[in-house]
């Protein structure tokens, strides 16, 4: 299966489509004086909290996606296949939030050690170009590749909004790349200045068949329902801080688990 079946798979069987974050981070887990120097009690403490935290929400959610500035430099490539090795068991696709962009040889390097470590797909960054020489890249590793398309952050607007190619904004130049080089999905933001408009017109863009990442809701209060009403079906809702710190982990997982299916129930 390609990632998009994969993704479509753990959609379906979990009746979810949320994506949990697996960002370990010592400063929101532990007071300063709790938090250790010794590299090797750190490493057991990230790893812990990450399978923990799979236990905890493998019930509510479709696909775990860990970031790397939190794990690649703590955590080992054995580490990590265990990690995306439980999330598989449990019926889970694995993207590594990445954000990719180098010269292909670089890339290709990258992607050789993801795949190795576990993972199902990876988040690229587009600002070197090479979307078309990347997706085939990941493909060949069977890889899946979730290009960043509109964030939300409020720097981003400046390059993504207001910079234009041949009159056309660049994130509207980025879905079409993405249309015409089969590239997996799309990261939009689900907060800021991204309006439902700006999702709209990147679905209508790529097709109904690319997955959207989605990151914003929860923590950074992204609207659920109107998410839904202009990405469609094809969407991972990514939950991060609001589940991984919450004081009860499962409980949370649900909560946003029943919140999102109300909605998706509303508008089918």
């Amino acid at each position: 299966m390609n990632f998009i079946e994969k993704y479509e798979k753990a959609r379906n069987e979990k009746n979810s489509i949320i994506s949990v974050g697996l960002d370990p981070s010592l400063e929101k887990m532990l007071s300063p004086e709790d938090r250790p120097n010794d590299t090797d009690v750190i490493n057991e403490i990230f790893f812990n909290f990450c399978m923990d935290l799979i236990e905890n929400t493998k019930d509510y959610v479709c696909a775990i996606k860990p970031n790397s500035q939190f794990v690649l430099f703590p955590l080992t490539l054995n580490q990590l296949r265990k990690i995306n090795t439980t999330a598989h068991d449990y019926g889970l696709v694995s993207i590594l939030d990445h954000k990719l962009g180098d010269i292909g040889s670089t890339n290709a390097s990258a992607l050789y050690w993801i795949k190795r470590a576990g993972f199902d797909a990876l988040t690229f960054s587009p600002f070197a170009g090479n979307i078309k020489e990347a997706t085939e890249q990941a493909h060949k590793n069977d890889l899946g590749l979730i290009c960043l398309t509109l964030m939300s952050n409020p720097q981003s607007v400046w390059i993504q909004k207001d910079s234009l190619n041949n009159g056309v904004p660049l994130y509207e130049k980025i879905a079409q790349e993405i249309r015409n080089n089969g590239t997996d999905g799309c990261v939009i933001g689900a907060t800021g200045h991204v309006t439902d408009d700006d999702i709209k017109k990147i679905r209508k863009i790529v097709g109904d068949d690319k997955v959207f990442l989605c990151p914003g809701v929860g923590a950074q209060g992204g609207d659920v329902k109107k998410l839904l009403m202009s990405a469609g079906e094809n969407i991972v809702i990514h939950i991060g801080r609001a589940i991984m710190y919450a004081n009860d982990q499962r409980k949370a997982a649900e909560e946003f688990y029943k919140l999102i299916n109300k909605y998706r129930k509303q508008i089918a």
